[in-house]
């Protein structure tokens, strides 16, 4: 690893094992300092305009001095009631309800209509579209029509007996969620989808579970057609597709997603000043605190969005923030260089706080250097990390700053989601380049209602929970007519037609017709189930041409 600015890019939970080192005093300038707390006025008020503190431009200069800040007297104050956990389809119906589905349905057949088609998609096909979807996470075949197929090694019952081949196919073909004659594409790339991510922001957030600490972190969304928005990531697990910015609670809970389209498309003009990364953790802040305007939130981040008039502004806002910060993005703190402090031994840390805004930056030096830097978290209490040393072969504890224990264990909320959404992905793929964008939200709905499952006390994993859902929808949604599945398709049995081992002509009280020369027969082969003549058909039907 470099010793330069981007050594702050390694993730701090993934750093490698260290060995032990030396602590700094952290009582330098204490008793000469006072406190801090009084002196850091804290502004709480909402945000539903977006508001950057102008008397803090981004040009501002920051003297820096060798203490930490005390932590805030408002602690969060958790009120839950009492739980009451619900059936899977339940939670899913919270996420993916009524009025999303009233909203594909309705467009969908406009869409329809708009090229000359009679759709009359009712909410329970698109139930049973949704069902199968969901299905196809956990149940993959390489080819979409197999899932209607009869054969012995793909019969898939439940699918073709709610939902005939040639119905999905007319959905997924005019699945629509907008008025193609009403958008305007040149202002907004994801126009076609936009309503839905409103719809679905708005119910993820009054949905979500009321907490303290949140994280904001870039997604990804597999995708490999042309579009303008695609987007190419060296070193992710998926490189290829469209990036999304996604907020989310520790255990994983999305409360807000937004897909980037541009430098200039996402920020709004009076968060310009101070770039794209601290845009997009203003933007979050607006809408977590449009809901609750007094509750003071902490915000973790990475130093893609990191920076001191990030922390800075935050903090007139009323809201913790904590993260790791790139090197030149410290206004100037006056800290050991990366390359120099690389030389310490492990362990060693150094930190100062900056007036105005008491930000406090700290320098740990683990495997790799890391910058912290957060506007309410503290040095102390030293903690120990167990890393293994290579000079002493063994395990030992080296010293660790709370700022950045509080970082390791609040920072991958939005990793965690992203592990969670891949592991059942919807698999059907479609020709629409929104398409993937639309199996995404359904995938991301899944995940929290399973998220708002475990929170009030439910057992069931992630996949029987989907597996739950996706039976319900399934079986309560399919077609109240009988009818029976797709036809026994001509390469039926091929691989043991020409075997030539126990194949036997066995008789029937009832009469078919024959599988070649489609006259009513009473005769059968017993291996291939199949009504077959049993002279010239039998042996015609069994030997190669």
């Amino acid at each position: 690893m470099s010793s330069d600015s981007d050594d702050d890019d390694v993730p701090l939970c993934s750093l490698a094992k260290r060995s032990r080192t030396t602590e700094e005093p952290i009582t330098e300038e204490r008793q000469t300092e006072p406190s801090t707390s009084s002196s850091a006025p804290i502004i709480s008020r909402p945000s539903a305009v977006p508001f950057v503190d102008p008397t803090v431009p981004n040009n501002e200069k920051y003297i820096w001095r060798n203490r930490h800040n005390p932590r805030d007297q408002l602690e969060w104050q958790e009120n839950q009631g009492p739980r009451y956990p619900q059936t899977p389809v339940y939670y899913f119906d919270c996420m993916f309800g009524d009025g999303v589905i009233d909203l594909l349905v309705t467009y969908t057949n406009i869409y329809a209509t708009q090229k000359n088609k009679v759709g009359n998609v009712t909410s329970s096909e698109m139930k049973c579209f949704l069902g199968i979807l969901l299905y196809s996470g956990y149940i993959v075949v390489p080819r979409r029509y197999m899932y209607w197929d009869k054969s012995s090694d793909t019969d898939f019952s439940i699918v073709y007996n709610a939902m005939s081949r040639d119905r999905f196919t007319f959905i997924m073909t005019h699945l629509h969620c907008c008025d193609n004659t009403q958008i305007a594409t040149e202002s907004d790339k994801f126009a076609k989808m936009r309503p839905l991510f409103n719809m679905l922001n708005e119910i993820f957030l009054n949905m979500a579970p009321l907490e303290e600490v949140y994280s904001i972190d870039e997604a990804m969304v597999p995708y490999y057609g042309g579009h303008s928005c695609k987007q190419f990531i060296r070193g992710k697990p998926i490189r290829w597709g469209y990036k999304f910015w996604v907020g989310a609670t520790r255990l994983g809970y999305v409360l807000w997603f937004d897909p980037y389209q541009g430098h200039a498309a996402i920020i709004p003009s009076v968060y310009r000043q101070l770039g794209l990364g601290a845009g997009v953790v203003l933007r979050f802040a607006d809408y977590l605190q449009f809901r609750h305007p007094d509750a003071p939130f902490h915000l973790f981040f990475d130093n893609f969005f990191s920076s001191v008039p990030l922390f800075h502004e935050l903090t007139k806002r009323g809201l913790k923030a904590t993260g790791t910060i790139r090197e030149d993005r410290t206004k100037k703190c006056p800290l050991p260089s990366n390359k120099e402090f690389k030389k310490t031994e492990r362990g060693t840390f150094k930190y100062k706080s900056s007036q105005p805004g008491h930000i406090l930056v700290c320098k740990w030096n683990d495997n790799s250097v890391v910058t912290v830097a957060s506007n309410s978290e503290t040095i102390e209490p030293l903690h120990k990390a167990k890393r293994f040393s290579q000079q002493q072969k063994k395990y030992i504890l080296i010293d660790q700053p709370a700022i950045i224990k509080s970082y390791n264990q609040n920072m991958g909320g939005v990793d965690r989601s992203d592990q969670n959404i891949g592991l059942y992905r919807t698999s059907v793929r479609g020709k629409k380049w929104y398409f993937s964008l639309f199996s995404h939200c359904l995938d991301m709905a899944i995940h929290n209602a399973w998220q708002l499952y475990k929170s009030n006390g439910g057992e069931y994993d992630h996949l029987l929970f989907r597996r739950t859902v996706a039976r319900g929808i399934l079986e309560t949604h399919k077609k109240s007519e009988k009818r029976g599945p797709c036809p026994t398709p001509r390469t039926y049995r091929e691989t043991s037609r020409y075997d030539k081992i126990d194949h036997l002509i066995e008789y029937n009280d009832s009469q078919l017709r024959c599988w070649l020369c489609k006259k009513n027969t009473n005769f059968t082969c017993q291996k291939c189930k199949i009504y077959l003549h049993p002279k010239s058909c039998f042996v015609t039907y069994h030997t190669p041409t």
